[in-house]
């Protein structure tokens, strides 16, 4: 006869998504008898049988664990094992206590799961037994935590008595944010924990946090699982992650280990499971909670995948009398990472992707369902929509994994398209690189701001920190850039039978714009590119797209280099495979092979001119200087200067008194009024070009293919017939509704409107832009001008060579503040380097104001550089 399951009562089941595996494991080893305060759903299968009761109240728990024993005792027959009583509810932990002290049963004792519940206490009695403190205050008034911060020193955390979890926990840098801080910390509750009067005010220790699950028996505590925890949402304390793997041979482990033991004998802990939550200080390490109960966020089962260890039967041997089994089977890593909503807003769908199949991954757990309402911290409490869980050899792997995973997971808020502008989204090398375990000083990168780089931004202001690309991003970035490149170059014969002359008419250009366009068109279309975009909360979406040699962005080689002075920077570049690419190399790597294939032969060390049109040579010369020592580097004499200072000698182009091998093409079509000036201008150098003289790179056809007109080609439904339908899905995910300017009927959004009134109504989400001018010249954001105003453009733009263009509603990311306190919120335009069909770089522009309409230098946007993480270790990619 198959031997009976020995019988357990569990107190309190708490959320299926975060305790479904501590049920199972259970369910597999024991009958298993559940208290709960609601009806069962999730657990059903687990459950031999249950009470419904209020577990926070110790003598209703009591009945009904009598009355589960009493049955259990009955269908055991005398002399069988009793049940033991165990719970992993925070909630129900006091109550439980109380009934294992009145019941005779192994359990923690009341006195310390109170202990362990009172923040106050806690410290308390760490203090009355000499353990490192921490300095503390409890207040009960606004004006109490005032004086008490200025006793202890800014910054400081406010704390709740006696909840957990990080629940309400907020750190506050300077006297202007106690108040409001105050206010919050002491008005947060949870639903069956009872608040204790008073709100704690706690020097703020600086340093990684880590957790330590422990089994305690006879009063030793035993480390079991470490954790390193990872932190978000500033100045809130959210957990966001939790990394457990091998810690013995770390430098901190000894003193780790002696602070968890002497903790627990503080507090009178002597039996159970626990959860101790401590900051690795650089002056040592110090307790900053100690739970009586089985660690949450999913840590043991993670623990388990690390180590082998099954913490929830270990707390189960613990409550039956036993001594359990702690040996590990295996040392390795595992870490779960929790995933947010971009802003607040009800979930719609939660689209997992492929997450599941990235290698390494070993679960993927939806946290939400459709119609469920998520508030961002400090707002709720643990608004997530999904755990990742992965396991490897190292950290490195985790992170690859988990990365993978994250870009593949995509919640799908209600609302207005609104809500998301302005909403927090950042990859996650970002949030790694601004971990509130990191210094501050370590958040920005100083070197960047310097005379050198102020010149070539025309003057601008640097951002305080380089902007990451991770992985994901960037190849799919790449992918879709390279599409949609040799997507355009394909417009002429799609849809104008391959003439090109009526191709640059229909984008725009004037009679003389064709003409010279069409003698100074080049062999054929260099790959090169820049996208001007910004990311929404569903990726990536441009704005333009500049081609030829006219880009901008070319520049944040020589802007970048400075960064590799800072050691902090370059430290944290090694540990996430960061780089940052050559684009002067690239673009000169480009130029002689379009030279070889025209047949023009280069001297070893030609004279490349970076040459302007007239009126926009004052403007642009300070970043063609910025390049010149790059163009240095890789073999290039290079001459800033504009067009007009050519000196044509037997038509053979000379500047500075030498002749120039190549220009180097700054200048737009845009640029050429229709007047004579402009054919004296560029007729001499397309007739030296076309002698073999010089080398013009690139031909001026580049610019009818990157401009806003081609790209309202790509968008209109009437030329749907024309492109495949991964061409069109292409189209559809990277560019936004894109028109060009006439009163005529168009479809949108499913429907058929008449453009001209529907633009004319709906200004707060449209742009007029003019089709051949870049980086923002000509443009008027809607949402920017008056009605009246935006009115007389659009009139005045009708049927000319103007688009209008859905707005594009940026996220943004954190910048640390200028003060150093706290951080500083900014969107991001990112304008996306593609050379020799591979991501080169980019030239981004950061505005704290998400409403701007263009962000440039002009309007007080900070320009940087961006580093993206490599697919090889130490290479570049």
């Amino acid at each position: 006869m198959q031997e009976r399951r020995p019988r357990l009562v569990v107190v309190g089941s708490r959320l299926k998504a975060y305790r479904e595996y501590a049920m199972a494991s259970l369910a597999r080893e024991y009958e298993i008898s559940l208290v709960t305060s609601q009806e069962l759903t999730w657990e059903k299968p687990y459950v031999a049988s249950f009470r419904i009761a209020d577990t926070t109240r110790a003598e209703t728990l009591r009945e009904a664990v009598e009355e589960l024993r009493a049955e259990a005792a009955q269908t055991d027959g005398a002399g069988s094992p009793k049940a033991g009583l165990f719970t992993w509810d925070e909630l129900s932990l006091i109550a439980t206590a109380r009934v294992a002290e009145q019941l005779g049963l192994p359990h923690l004792s009341a006195a310390a799961a109170e202990a362990c519940r009172d923040k106050f206490t806690t410290r308390t009695l760490l203090d009355r037994a000499g353990l490192p403190g921490v300095r503390h205050r409890l207040v009960d008034t606004a004006e109490e935590a005032s004086a008490a911060a200025a006793e202890i020193g800014y910054p400081v955390v406010l704390k709740p008595r006696s909840l957990a979890g990080s629940m309400g926990v907020t750190l506050v840098r300077a006297a202007s944010e106690l108040a409001d801080a105050y206010a919050r910390v002491a008005g947060t509750t949870f639903p069956g924990i009872r608040t204790e009067r008073g709100v704690l005010v706690e020097e703020y220790l600086t340093g990684p946090e880590i957790s330590v699950d422990s089994c305690v028996v006879d009063g030793e505590a035993e480390p079991v699982f470490v954790a390193r925890k990872r932190l978000g949402y500033d100045p809130a304390f959210e957990e966001v992650g939790h990394l457990v793997g091998p810690w013995r041979h770390e430098p901190w482990a000894d003193e780790v280990d002696a602070l968890v033991r002497a903790a627990h004998r503080a507090l009178g802990v002597d039996r159970g499971l626990t959860h101790t939550e401590i900051r690795l200080t650089p002056s040592g390490c110090r307790l900053i909670e100690l739970n009586g109960r089985l660690g949450g966020d999913l840590i043991p089962y993670v623990g388990t995948l690390a180590r082998g260890i099954d913490l929830t039967l270990a707390g189960a041997a613990l409550a039956s009398g036993r001594t359990p089994d702690l040996t590990p089977r295996h040392d390795r890593y595992a870490e779960v990472r929790f995933l947010y909503p971009p802003h607040d807003g009800v979930l719609e769908r939660l689209d997992l992707g492929r997450a599941d199949e990235v290698p390494g991954v070993t679960d993927v757990v939806p946290l939400a369902a459709p119609g469920d309402a998520l508030l961002l911290p400090p707002q709720a409490l643990t608004p997530r929509t999904a755990a990742v869980i992965a396991t490897g050899d190292d950290e490195t792997a985790l992170t690859t994994a988990l990365d993978r995973a994250e870009a593949e997971i995509l919640p799908i808020l209600g609302g207005s398209p609104l809500d998301g502008l302005g909403a927090l989204l950042e990859n996650p090398v970002t949030r790694r690189y601004l971990a509130t375990e990191r210094e501050t000083a370590h958040m920005v990168v100083p070197e960047l701001r310097n005379d050198w780089n102020s010149y070539g931004a025309g003057g601008g202001k640097a951002l305080n920190r380089p902007v990451f690309l991770d992985s994901s991003h960037r190849v799919r970035l790449e992918a879709d850039l390279n599409g949609l490149f040799e997507l355009l170059t394909t417009i002429p014969d799609r849809l104008f039978d391959g003439d090109r002359r009526a191709f640059a008419r229909a984008v725009g250009m004037t009679d003389t714009q064709v003409d010279l366009v069409m003698r100074g068109a080049g062999r054929r279309m260099p790959a090169m590119s820049r996208a001007d975009m910004y990311r929404e909360p569903g990726g990536f979406k441009l704005m333009e797209l500049n081609t030829g040699s006219s880009l901008g962005g070319w520049q944040m080689g020589e802007f970048s280099r400075p960064a590799d002075r800072n050691r902090a920077f370059q430290d944290f570049a090694h540990q996430e495979r960061l780089t940052h690419p050559d684009p002067i190399g690239r673009i000169a790597d480009v130029l002689r092979a379009e030279a070889a294939d025209a047949g023009f032969e280069l001297p070893v060390r030609p004279v490349l001119a970076l040459t302007e049109w007239p009126d926009g040579y004052t403007y642009t010369k300070p970043w063609l200087d910025f390049v010149v020592p790059d163009w240095l580097r890789h073999g290039f004499d290079a001459v800033v200067c504009s067009l007009a200072e050519f000196d044509y000698r037997d038509g053979v182009p000379h500047v500075h008194g030498r002749k120039v091998d190549v220009v180097y093409r700054i200048f737009l079509p845009g640029e050429m009024a229709d007047e004579q000036r402009s054919r004296d201008l560029v007729d001499p150098l397309l007739d030296a070009v076309h002698a073999g003289d010089t080398f013009l790179f690139a031909g001026l056809d580049c610019e009818l293919y990157g401009n806003k007109g081609s790209l309202a080609m790509l968008s209109d439904e009437r030329n749907r017939d024309a492109f495949t339908a991964d061409e069109l899905a292409l189209v559809e995910r990277i560019l936004p509704w894109t028109r060009f300017l006439r009163d005529e009927p168009v479809h949108h959004a499913g429907d058929t409107v008449d453009l001209l009134p529907y633009v004319l109504a709906h200004k707060d989400s449209l742009a007029l832009k003019p089709t051949l001018l870049y980086g923002g010249v000509g443009v008027i954001p809607g949402w920017s001008v008056a009605q009246e105003e935006w009115e007389k453009h659009i009139r005045g733009a009708v049927g000319g060579p103007f688009v209008v263009q859905e707005r594009v509603l940026p996220v943004a990311e954190r910048f640390l503040a200028e003060d150093g306190l706290g951080f500083e919120r900014m969107v991001v335009a990112y304008g996306v380097l593609m050379v020799g069909g591979a991501y080169s770089g980019m030239l981004v522009r950061g505005t704290p104001d998400p409403r701007v309409g263009i962000v440039s230098m002009s309007n007080g946007a900070q320009i940087g550089c961006c580093y993206h993480v490599t697919d090889e270790p130490g290479g570049e990619a």
